[in-house]
């Protein structure tokens, strides 16, 4: 949602000059709030053009490559919006139900994202990506071993991205608890990514401990504690309805094609 955050900011900054510049006070929105944008189209469909003082849009078009929000360097970004009516005394970006609260109508539409593997694995090296991937591995962990006083220390995460969906993943585990500190467990995980539309499912999975192959059961456990964080169907409750209409992994980059839906609060 944070790309749209920043087009409408865009939009609705453009209503006091009577909203005849908007494409490029746009772009001067997106270059704030980005680190960098390599290339940028975008594209304002509003006619009769004064609607744009009450709130309404027909089309919002982005496109970018290279577009860079921490931690991220997306390679691909284009988005396309159904028309769009807000109220502009209540627009809110705080949170999902502040916004909702501005829409007159459900707001809709389409984005696809092209990551690639280089841009993916510099991310998994950023210190608020690593905290993130630490945090949730503590608690899968805790979940699984019934018990919060077992944790690990997560080292130098790096991704593959293969072709047919497949995925590689390699990471370093060292165990710390109280003053015992075990060696270092070198994971190696591979594994198949296919989705529904509606949660990401992985498959497939084999992987080795140390070079020694892991068990069914440890393969199990690990892919049932992702899958149960990937599931479109938990942002509903905040009125969001979202599905992937594409998830196609290839050699070096990744595709996303998706749909979604806000509706009004």
């Amino acid at each position: 949602m944070e790309i749209l955050t920043i087009a409408l900011l865009g939009v609705l900054g453009t209503l006091s000059s009577g909203g005849l510049i908007l494409d490029s006070i746009i772009e001067q929105n997106l270059q704030r709030q980005a680190i960098a944008v390599e290339e940028r189209v975008i594209r304002i469909d509003n006619v009769p053009g004064y609607q744009i003082a009450s709130g309404k849009l027909h089309k919002l078009r982005l496109a970018t490559r290279g577009l860079k929000l921490e931690p991220l360097r997306i390679e691909v970004l284009e988005l396309e919006t159904e028309p769009i009516a807000l109220k502009r005394s209540q627009l809110s970006f705080d949170s999902v139900s502040q916004f909702r609260k501005a829409l007159r109508q459900p707001l809709q539409g389409a984005v696809k994202i092209v990551l690639t593997e280089r841009d993916l694995n510099q991310a998994l090296q950023r210190p608020q990506f690593q905290t993130r991937l630490q945090q949730n591995l503590n608690r899968l962990v805790a979940r699984k071993a019934g018990s919060a006083n077992i944790a690990y220390e997560l080292i130098a995460p790096s991704l593959e991205l293969q072709p047919q969906n497949r995925l590689k993943i390699n990471f370093i585990l060292r165990r710390s608890s109280g003053i015992y500190r075990s060696n270092e467990l070198a994971m190696v995980l591979k594994l198949k990514v296919t989705s529904d539309g509606r949660t990401i499912k992985l498959s497939e999975l084999a992987g080795t401990v140390n070079q020694r192959p892991m068990s069914s059961r440890l393969l199990e456990g690990f892919a049932d504690g992702i899958s149960d964080r990937l599931s479109l169907e938990d942002l509903q409750a905040d009125g969001i309805l979202a599905r992937l209409l594409q998830l196609k992994i290839e050699e070096h980059s990744l595709t996303i094609i998706g749909f979604a839906r806000v509706e009004t609060n």
